[in-house]
């Protein structure tokens, strides 16, 4: 039985109730708002964060949906390649109550969701030549490990460790031999080549004119006179021009708000300040910035904390719905 979408968004904001391996997860949402849902014919998808990663998650709408789904969840399984990500079924994962008090489940889809940019995003950070390369590359990837997307376009790629990798290959084809995706590739380079070339650019950040960088594998916005990138070792942050501040050694990086940035590494979630120094040590969950409160929601052992941005925690660790109330 496929429940209604008011149930799913219900589900995704009282996970440790209504969902199963993910009930620890959390909504990609802004504070105070539902998360977003993103609707085909097919699928209501929208992001989580879990285990301190961002996926896709998506809710099938039809059962012949989900069929075509668990083929290629099956498939892929038996598949090694850098332009896949993980992607998996998750039986009887959301659970919930029908109009006549009965428990009703229904399989739910994951897909990693790696760091890096949309395709648009892409075009106006990087240069044509590695794009162009880069979406070769793909190609030639595909074909070697026999899979078409079939449904391959701007907003099913994303560029993440100076590859394009696919998202969303619901109905793939898998080993027949076929260019299915040929016509799609040539409208993706055709709109890689309307991109003017040029350096790596920082996205222009309060109406400042876009900065030139090189030597990175990705490069954020300028935020408070500081850029986060990554390189082979890691994330870290640079200055408007390009010299180093904060090492590149974290597993993943926030660009700066209010003089302070998420970060992760092997032992945790933390928060830094400006000079790269430990205002939260890095050993939580989950460390989450609330903008408009200028506050940290903090994650231990499923349960989560009120912290200031000096690193003072306000309330004790109590359940999501508890902390997060006004």
């Amino acid at each position: 039985m496929i429940p209604s979408l008011q149930t799913f968004v219900r589900a995704l904001s009282t996970p440790e109730r209504s969902l199963s391996k993910l009930a620890d997860a959390r909504p990609v949402q802004k504070p105070g708002q539902q998360p977003a849902l993103r609707r085909t014919t097919y699928f209501a998808e929208t992001e989580i964060v879990w285990h301190g990663k961002r996926w896709l998650l998506s809710l099938p709408l039809r059962d012949d949906a989900l069929l075509r789904a668990e083929r290629t969840a099956i498939a892929v399984r038996r598949l090694n390649s850098a332009a896949l990500t993980e992607y998996r079924l998750l039986p009887q994962e959301l659970h919930w109550q029908d109009d006549l008090g009965a428990t009703r489940c229904c399989d739910l889809l994951l897909q990693h969701l790696p760091d890096g940019y949309d395709f648009e995003e892409a075009l106006l950070r990087l240069r044509r030549e590695p794009l162009l390369q880069a979406l070769d590359d793909l190609r030639g990837e595909l074909r070697r490990i026999g899979f078409a997307h079939r449904n391959l376009k701007a907003s099913n790629l994303r560029w993440s460790a100076g590859r394009f990798v696919l998202l969303r290959y619901h109905d793939a084809r898998i080993g027949e031999g076929t260019d299915d995706d040929a016509e799609a590739f040539d409208a993706l380079r055709r709109r890689i080549e309307e991109v003017t070339g040029g350096e790596l650019a920082a996205a222009p950040a309060d109406g400042e004119q876009p900065l030139r960088f090189d030597g990175h594998l990705h490069v954020g916005p300028l935020c408070e006179g500081l850029v986060c990138v990554e390189d082979a070792t890691g994330y870290g942050y640079v200055d408007a021009q390009n010299r180093p501040v904060i090492a590149s050694r974290y597993l993943w990086a926030a660009d700066f708000r209010e003089g302070r940035a998420e970060i992760r590494t092997a032992d945790g979630m933390g928060l830094i300040d400006r000079e790269g120094r430990e205002v939260i040590p890095a050993r939580y969950e989950i460390v989450e910035y609330d903008a408009p409160r200028s506050l940290l929601f903090v994650r231990q052992e499923g349960l989560w904390a009120r912290f200031d941005l000096q690193g003072n925690r306000l309330t004790e660790f109590l359940p999501r719905d508890e902390a997060f109330d006004e």
